[in-house]
Formats: C-alpha cells, sequence, structure tokens
C-alpha cells in the first residue's frame, strides 16, 4: 500500500542521510500540510500552486516552492504571487528549524504577522511583502539571530517600529515602505551596524533622521525615507555615509538648508529632497558629486543663484529644481551636461536668456513661470529627441523659427504667455505627427487658423487662445484632428461661420470660441456628434498619458498639463486631469437665430455660456435633461418667453445668469433654483417675477431695470 511504501522510503532516507529522522521530516511535511488545509486560492478555476504539497509525496524534490538543504531539511519556502489567501496562524514555524529563506510575497495573506515566526531558528531572509497583512511589526522578530533580509513591503500594517528590531545587527536589507506604520524610528536602529538598504518610504513616519545612523552604518547604500512626516534638518553627519549611492528624502516636513557635507558623498548617484520646507542656497560643493544621475530639490524654499559647480556633474540626466526661489542667471555651465534627459527650472525667479543645452538625449525641457528674456533659443531645434518644451510665462519675444515645427518626436509644447509674434509657419515641410498638446494662448501671433496643426494628426489639446488669429477656422480641422478633446480659441479675431465639420470632433470636452466674431446660427447638427459630451467622462489625465510615452522619466517628472476655463464668472486653471472640463463657450461672438434643442443630448456638460451674442426665441424646455449642468449663462441675448420650468430640476447648478434678456412670466421655483438667490442674475428683463424678485400678481408682471456692474464686466465669465 501507498502508506507501507512511504514508511519503507522514510526508513531508506534515514539510513542514507543519517541526519534527518523520519520523524522531523514527517514534522515539516505535516506543518505545511496542515497550514495548506487553511488556505484558499485566488483564481477557483485554475489548478493550486500548492497542488503538488500531498502526503504521497516527500517536500523535498518534488513539492513547488519547496526547497531543502543538503541534510534533506526544508531549507527554503518560495512560493510569491501564487494567489494564496489565508492567514499564518496555522503554520507551525517550530516545525521548521531549517528554513533560511521564507518569501510569500504578493498574495493575498491577512491577519497579524504571528510572533511564533521568531521560532524559525535558521532564518535569514523573510519577505511577506504586498500582502493584506495588518497590525503590528511583532517585536518578537528582534529575537531572530541571524536575519540579512527582512522585507515587509506593501502590507496595511500599522503602529511603531519595535526598538527590538535593532537587535539584528546581520541585517543588511531592511524594507518596512508602503505601510501605515508611525513615530519615530528607534534609537537602536544605530545597532545594525552592516545595514545597506534601508526603505521606509511612504508610511507615516515622524521625528528626526537620528545623525547616529549615518556614522554607524558605514556600508549604506541606499537611504529611502521619502513621503513620511520627518522634521527637523538634514543632518550634517550624513557626509560620514561615505559609501552612499541612493538618498530620498522626498516630501517629507524637512526644514534648514542643504548641508555643505552632502559634497562628501562622492559616490552618491540619485538625490532626491524635493517637496520639503528647505531653505537657503544650494552648497557649491554639490558639484563634487561627479557620480550624481539624478538631483531632484523641487517644491523648496532654495535661494539664491545655482552654483556653477553643477557643470562638473557630468553624468546627470535629471535636473529638477522646479518651485523654489532661485533667481539671477543660469550658469552656462549647463552646457556641459551632455547626458541631461530631463531639466526643470520652472517656477523659480530667474532671468537674463535661457542657456545652450548641449544635450542631444534631452527629453523633457520646463522653463515656465520665470522671467526669461531674449527669442525662442534656437538650441531646442538641434535636439531631435525632444519630447516635452515648456517655455509659458516667461518674457519671450520675436517670431518663432521655422525650425520649431520639425520636432517629429514632441508630444508637448507649451509657448503661452510669453510675447511671440509674427505667424505661425504653413504647413510647408514640418512634420509635427507627434504632436499631442500644443499652447500658444496669450501671446501676440497673428495670420490665420495655423494650416501646420493639420499635419498634427495625434493632437488632444489645442490652446491658441488670447491672440491676434483671425479668418475662418477651416473645414479640415474635423477630419485632421480626430481625437481632439480640447480646443480653445478664445479672444482672437476669428470669424465666418463655426464650421459645421466641428461636429465629427467625436472626442471634445471643451469647445471654447469665446471672444471672437462668429455671426449668424449655431449651425443645426454641430453638437450632434460631441459624443464625449453626451455622457459623465471617465478619468483622462493628460499627465499620465504623456509620462507613458517619454520613457526613463516617469518618476521623475513634474509636469502638469494645465488649461485654463472660465467657469463660474470666475477664471479657473484646471491641472493634470481634464475630464471635469466638459463644457462650451460661444459667449462674446455675434451668434443669431435660437439655441439648437440638440443640445440637450449633450448631458455630460457641466458648464455652458452663450452670452454675449444675439441669440433669440426660447430657452429650450429640454434643457433640463443636463442634469450634470453647474454652470449657465445665458445672458445679453434676445431671449424670449418664460423661463422652462425643466430649469428648476438641475440638481447641480449653482451658478445661473439669464439677465439682460426680454425673458418674462413667473421665475420656476423649487429645489435648486431655491438657493440661487440674488436677484441679478434676473436683471434687465421685461417682465420677471417671483422668488428672488417680487412676487408674481395676477396680471401683473414686476420689471428689474437695476443693471449690475460687476455683471456686465463679467458676463463673458461662467
Amino acid at each position: 500500500t501507498s502508506t507501507k511504501a512511504r514508511l519503507l522510503l522514510l526508513l531508506l532516507l534515514a539510513c542514507t542521510c543519517g541526519a534527518v529522522s523520519p520523524s522531523s521530516e514527517a514534522a515539516e511535511a505535516k506543518a505545511l500540510l496542515t497550514w495548506k488545509s487553511t488556505l484558499t486560492f485566488s483564481d477557483a478555476n485554475a489548478s493550486s500552486p500548492l497542488s503538488s504539497w500531498s502526503p504521497a509525496s516527500f517536500p523535498c524534490g518534488s513539492w513547488s516552492g519547496v526547497a531543502c538543504n543538503a541534510a534533506g531539511r526544508i531549507a527554503a519556502l518560495t512560493v510569491p504571487g501564487a494567489g494564496v489567501a489565508g492567514t499564518l496562524d496555522a503554520l507551525d514555524f517550530s516545525a521548521l528549524p531549517a528554513l533560511a529563506s521564507l518569501n510569500l510575497s504578493g498574495n493575498h495573506l491577512a491577519g497579524a504577522i504571528p510572533a511564533n515566526v521568531s521560532l524559525l531558528a535558521s532564518l535569514a531572509s523573510l519577505d511577506l511583502s504586498s500582502n493584506n497583512l495588518t497590525g503590528g511589526i511583532p517585536a518578537a522578530l528582534g529575537t531572530l539571530r541571524g536575519p540579512r533580509a527582512l522585507v515587509l513591503r506593501n502590507n496595511p500594517l500599522g503602529g511603531r517600529i519595535p526598538g527590538e528590531l535593532g537587535r539584528l545587527r546581520a541585517l543588511t536589507f531592511l524594507d518596512l515602505s508602503r505601510n501605515s506604520l508611525s513615530g519615530e524610528l528607534p534609537p537602536s536602529f544605530a545597532g545594525m551596524a552592516k545595514m545597506r538598504e534601508l526603505y521606509l518610504s511612504r508610511n507615516n513616519l515622524s521625528g528626526v533622521i537620528p545623525p547616529d545612523l549615518f556614522t554607524s552604518w558605514p556600508e549604506v547604500t541606499l537611504f529611502f525615507l521619502h513621503y513620511n512626516s520627518f522634521t527637523g534638518s538634514i543632518p550634517p553627519e550624513i557626509g560620514k555615509a561615505g559609501k552612499l549611492r541612493f538618498l530620498a528624502l522626498e516630501a517629507n516636513n524637512l526644514t534648514g538648508v542643504i548641508p555643505a557635507e552632502i559634497g562628501s558623498l562622492t559616490g552618491l548617484q540619485f538625490l532626491d529632497l524635493g517637496r520639503n520646507s528647505l531653505s537657503g542656497p544650494i552648497p557649491a560643493s554639490i558639484g563634487n558629486l561627479k557620480l550624481l544621475v539624478v538631483m531632484a530639490l523641487s517644491f523648496n524654499g532654495l535661494t539664491g543663484l545655482v552654483p556653477p559647480e553643477i557643470g562638473s556633474m557630468s553624468l546627470l540626466q535629471n535636473l529638477d529644481l522646479n518651485g523654489n526661489q532661485l533667481e539671477g542667471e543660469l550658469p552656462a555651465t549647463i552646457s556641459s551636461l551632455k547626458d541631461l534627459y530631463s531639466l526643470d527650472f520652472s517656477n523659480n525667479k530667474f532671468t537674463g536668456t535661457i542657456p545652450s543645452i548641449a544635450s542631444k538625449k534631452l527629453l523633457s525641457a520646463a522653463f515656465a513661470n520665470n522671467s526669461f528674456l531674449g527669442s525662442f533659443p534656437r538650441t531646442f531645434c538641434q535636439i531631435a529627441s525632444l519630447a516635452l518644451l515648456d517655455l509659458s510665462s516667461n518674457q519671450l519675444s520675436g517670431e518663432l523659427p521655422n525650425c520649431l515645427w520639425d520636432l517629429e518626436d514632441l508630444l508637448f509644447l507649451d509657448l503661452s504667455g510669453n510675447g511671440f509674434s509674427g505667424k505661425v509657419p504653413s504647413a510647408g515641410s514640418a512634420n509635427l505627427s507627434s504632436l499631442e498638446s500644443l499652447h500658444l494662448a496669450n501671446n501676440r501671433l497673428t495670420g490665420g487658423f495655423p494650416t501646420i496643426l493639420k499635419k498634427c494628426k495625434q493632437l488632444i489639446v489645442l490652446d491658441i487662445g488670447g491672440n491676434h488669429f483671425s479668418s475662418q477656422i477651416p473645414s479640415w480641422i474635423g477630419s485632421s484632428l480626430p481625437f481632439l478633446r480640447i480646443l480653445r480659441l478664445r479672444s482672437n479675431s476669428f470669424s465666418g461661420s463655426i464650421p459645421l465639420q466641428l461636429s465629427q470632433l467625436s472626442h471634445l470636452q471643451l469647445l471654447d470660441l469665446a471672444a471672437n466674431q462668429f455671426p449668424g446660427p449655431i449651425p443645426q447638427g454641430l453638437l450632434a456628434n460631441l459624443t464625449s459630451m453626451m455622457k459623465p467622462q471617465t478619468e483622462f489625465n493628460m499627465t499620465s498619458l504623456i509620462h507613458q510615452q517619454i520613457l526613463h522619466l516617469d518618476a521623475q517628472m513634474n509636469f502638469v498639463e494645465r488649461i485654463d476655463v472660465n467657469w463660474k464668472m470666475r477664471s479657473y486653471t484646471f491641472l493634470g486631469t481634464i475630464a471635469l472640463m466638459i463644457g462650451i463657450d460661444l459667449s462674446g461672438n455675434s451668434l443669431s437665430g435660437e439655441i439648437p434643442t440638440e443640445l440637450a443630448n449633450l448631458q455630460g456638460l457641466r458648464f455652458l455660456n452663450l452670452s454675449r451674442n444675439h441669440l433669440s426665441g426660447h430657452i429650450p424646455e429640454n434643457i433640463g435633461d443636463l442634469k450634470l449642468l453647474e454652470s449657465l449663462d445665458c445672458s445679453w441675448n434676445e431671449l424670449s418667453g418664460a423661463i422652462p420650468s425643466s430649469i428648476s430640476k438641475l440638481p447641480s447648478l449653482s451658478s445661473l445668469n439669464l439677465s439682460n434678456n426680454n425673458l418674462s412670466g413667473e421665475i420656476p421655483t423649487g429645489n435648486q433654483l431655491q438657493t440661487l438667490d440674488d436677484p441679478s442674475i434676473y436683471n434687465n428683463n421685461s417682465g420677471l417675477c417671483g422668488y428672488p424678485l417680487v412676487a408674481c400678481s395676477k396680471g401683473s408682471s414686476a420689471t428689474v431695470e437695476t443693471r449690475d456692474t460687476e455683471l456686465e464686466t463679467d458676463s463673458t465669465y461662467i
């Protein structure tokens, strides 16, 4: 029988391998089989990854994920990402005295980490990362004799880090990142003198960074504490950690200056101190970091000049100084950085001209929101790899060079908020086939609608508002820009009929043609095929889209898509996610005729501005179908008749302006309209009455003649 055969095998094993007894081998097998019996597996249709664990076979050599040592004892249990669900409570750790490596990462284990895991007398490596383990880290782990690696990353573990972990003198690798740990780092950590890599990022840890860690850990190469709540300054003792290669302290509450001693870390390759409250200058000693590849000091309060010594870091690929108070001219030594992939000097106080960039590998360059002067830097025309260029909100001027439009790999271009003038070149030989986002707003550009855009088949965002463009919108816009989501042409001098071909832009979410010279009726059928406006949009994150395509930079780029939208009588800037920008603004033109009833099909609309035109007729009764509408402005038109009762059924309406029309009758009551109690939103209509105006009386009407200066000024804003 199988039982007799198994006994014979055990006796044979005992005779040939004297170090293992049948009882110990059976105890190990029993421990694993008992634990297996309590587990479930996430995919019920798939064969169990532990199906080979059977009483009819030996663990050594036949059980999946089980490895044995030369003595025939279980030395490693490796079952990562196997869909195992359950707890560790039923696993008898005392039956596995030879287990040196336990890896159960990427499963669905829940419950607490049992304290009796400390009974694994031979344990050298423990990896329980990416499970659903809860509770605290058991202090009993500190009694283990020789673990070199402890990985509990990506669990919802909470509480403080037990000081007993400091007894793990042999530990070289500790990863407790992506948990909910709190409190200060235990002083006992300094006792882990062999520590090489420390990962504590994305927790709720606080207190100061203990200076003695850098003096007590001579072998440390990686120190990641980013996304916590550490306070105090960066200890000058950091200069003693001579083997440090990766340092990430981003997104804490650190204050004080960057210590000059950081220049002693001559082996450093990665430095991220961004998103803190650091102040003072960038130390010149930073130029000693000849091996540095990434330097991110963004979103602090750093002041002074960028030290010219920065040009000595010849291996630098990513330089991010965004969001500080740095000033003066950028040093010419930046042109020595020939391996740059990404640089960001945005949101500082820099002046002078943009220096020459020598790197032919550059993918991303951002200089936005400074006071740079001069013409468009032709140095960028020589960088064929360039995918993102942001020079917005500076004082650049002159004409845009033709060579700009030959950057075939360019995905994002923002030149808005400068003083660029002249015409955008015609299509010619230019090739912008990769361009997805183009911002030329608020310059002094002239000429007709840029024909060069006909080649931009991948364009998603087009913002050329606030210029001096004229002529008609070409009919090819519908077929040539099939993926367009944002079309912002406001505040130009475009004229002629609004082309019906705009209806081909089925992905369009924002149509802003305000403050131009469009005459005549809103074309019948224009709104019929704008399918992205017909339902609420799922989140569309332009930032993520661009990141996915600019390889090597996903973790470090701080680029955020910006769109200015006039909404609820104010100007808003949307950053990154553009899903909420579902609206139409046709205000400030010379449009006439009636409001198309097909407008009610756009049930994803959040704002609608038709003000300051010559629209007539009634407000469509089916406007009440726009259940997501938050802002409606039809002021300064020639609309007549009653306000449709369906408006009172718009549950999200929070901004309404119907002033300066010929509306009459009783203002509808109930629901959301009762919260809009400012009478000025109905000013200057011929016969309106009812709340919030005077009550209606039989055979009479109320007329409100008070003009509201503020409404008159802001009526082009939703």
